[in-house]
């Protein structure tokens, strides 16, 4: 992880708090991403990129698919406070837990998989 202010510079965007939110749930493509907030593929690959340069997230590529996840290994424990404790109890932030759950029940064979 980077410094402490890089990490709360990344928390103060809402796109990538909801982007994290869903991140706590599981490994997601970019598509995974786009599809549940419904923003393009430029807008969820910049948020992501900017999670992962504070520190906050990994990726890994397969074939042409960037797949990112959390990092546990350096995770500042706050992040579990406010992911379970506060984002989720907000109901934009139930909302995308609802449309990511959704969205990979019908996405077979497209996209990433």
């Amino acid at each position: 992880m980077e410094t402490l202010v890089d990490v709360f510079k990344a928390l103060s965007d809402e796109t990538r708090l909801r982007i994290l939110n869903l991140l706590y749930e599981r490994e997601l493509c970019v598509c995974d991403v786009m599809e549940t907030l419904q923003i393009t593929q430029a807008k969820a690959s910049r948020h992501l990129i900017y999670l992962k340069n504070a520190g906050l997230v990994k990726d890994r590529k397969q074939a042409q698919w960037a797949y990112y996840s959390m990092r546990n290994d350096n995770k500042p424990k706050f992040l579990d406070s406010l992911v379970y404790d506060s984002l989720r109890t907000i109901e934009l932030y139930q909302k995308d837990m609802n449309n990511l759950h959704i969205w990979l029940h019908q996405k077979k064979d497209t996209c990433c998989d």
